[in-house]
């Protein structure tokens, strides 16, 4: 055995995902995602996800909701390294040497580090990168595992592809998503202790979240990507103290996807009536995978006109033309699509819009207008698919 070998990649593993005249994109075949916002809830702004994500088509929007401190919580961490001593261990997952040097700091002021090292040195030592390896070999360590991708998410796909029932496993953790790879080694049999090296908190500005909270309540995202338990805690806790957490909660069960990577991220959201959807792993891919297969069956198609016109977030596809379209305009025709042909009356396709109340009938005249504009831009006959029923209302041509 090598002093760093690289792990293989196990049995199964998460699949891969990927005022001015509107853009109108043609060709065979609309990307799948395109015309659909998707916003990420992450400890960072930037994440692989949204990269994959628009590569299909989407518009995505980032967003810092955790804040990380490098400094562990000492009564947490000195317990789980008395935890991690009470019986020998299997796997031992690292994600950074800088974590690792706490892990051991808290050893060394317990009068452990020895029996830690030792602890070590009987098990599987899973490495992030070579920079964490190195700092194993800096305690005599030599028996180190890798994986190409060089992830701390990806040493614990390994390990969920692996049988692990009666496995004992011992975790560094420093990204609050990691505790939903954790709990999914447990689900599959394994003992797992987390050593917690970092704490997550709310963000140090609340502008991030309250924006996301305005996007989501005025249905200007498509989806909601929480990639762990800390940021729905964060989401949910400024939405209360912006007053708004019920007309958040209301789109959510109304009309945006939620994606979680598990039940820890889900479960304050399920206590409240809402049930997000869960991603087959707690991993990127995996999350990612879930948006590329859940948003695209959530668009309304519709015959109008003698013409297949599909409705997504925020655009149309009209034979094989991808129209944007404002929100104003594109929930009138949501609300029309609901009973094509049908004559619906100012107030009937008000109640049938978000925020209703923030909506008048001199309001829903101009949505129409700019419907009908947006269609006659991509080469369609607008008037002719969204007509005008004298002192009644508007309809679908069907």
């Amino acid at each position: 055995m090598g002093a760093n070998q690289r792990l293989g990649p196990g049995r199964r593993g998460a699949g891969a995902p990927g005022s001015a005249r509107p853009a109108v994109v043609t060709g065979p075949k609309v990307s799948p995602l395109a015309g659909f916002t998707v916003a990420f809830a992450t400890d960072r702004r930037n994440h692989e996800m949204a990269r994959w994500l628009s590569a299909e088509g989407a518009r995505t929007l980032g967003f810092r909701a955790v804040h990380t401190t490098p400094q562990p919580d000492p009564g947490a961490i000195e317990a789980a390294v008395r935890e991690a001593l009470t019986q020998p261990v299997h796997e031992v997952v690292v994600s950074s040497a800088y974590g690792l040097r706490l892990w051991l700091s808290a050893a060394r002021r317990l009068g452990l580090l020895d029996r830690m090292v030792a602890s070590l040195a009987e098990a599987r030592l899973l490495a992030r990168d070579a920079a964490t390896a190195d700092g194993l070999r800096e305690f005599g360590l030599t028996q180190i595992w890798s994986t190409a991708a060089a992830t701390t998410e990806d040493l614990f796909r390994y390990l969920l592809a692996q049988p692990m029932t009666g496995r004992r496993v011992v975790a560094q953790i420093e990204v609050d998503a990691h505790r939903e790879l954790c709990l999914a080694l447990r689900a599959s049999g394994a003992t797992v202790v987390e050593v917690a090296t970092h704490q997550f908190g709310p963000p140090t500005y609340a502008d991030e979240l309250r924006r996301l909270g305005d996007l989501i309540v005025r249905r200007h995202v498509d989806a909601v990507v929480l990639a762990g338990s800390t940021a729905t805690v964060n989401l949910l806790d400024q939405a209360r103290a912006d007053g708004r957490c019920d007309e958040l909660l209301n789109a959510f069960v109304a009309d945006v996807l939620v994606v979680c990577p598990g039940p820890l991220t889900a479960a304050p959201l399920r206590s409240l009536g809402v049930s997000p959807v869960l991603a087959a792993q707690p991993l990127p891919r995996s999350l990612a995978a879930t948006v590329l297969t859940e948003l695209p069956v959530r668009a309304r198609v519709v015959d109008i006109g003698g013409r297949r016109v599909e409705i997504r977030g925020h655009a149309v596809v009209v034979d094989d033309r991808l129209v944007p379209v404002q929100v104003g305009p594109l929930a009138v025709l949501r609300a029309l699509a609901t009973h094509p042909g049908r004559v619906l009356s100012a107030a009937e396709i008000r109640a049938r819009m978000p925020r209703a109340s923030h909506v008048d009938d001199h309001a829903i005249e101009m949505a129409v207008s700019r419907l009908r504009g947006s269609l006659d831009h991509s080469g369609l006959r607008g008037p002719d698919l969204v007509q005008t029923v004298m002192k009644r209302g508007y309809r679908l041509a069907v």
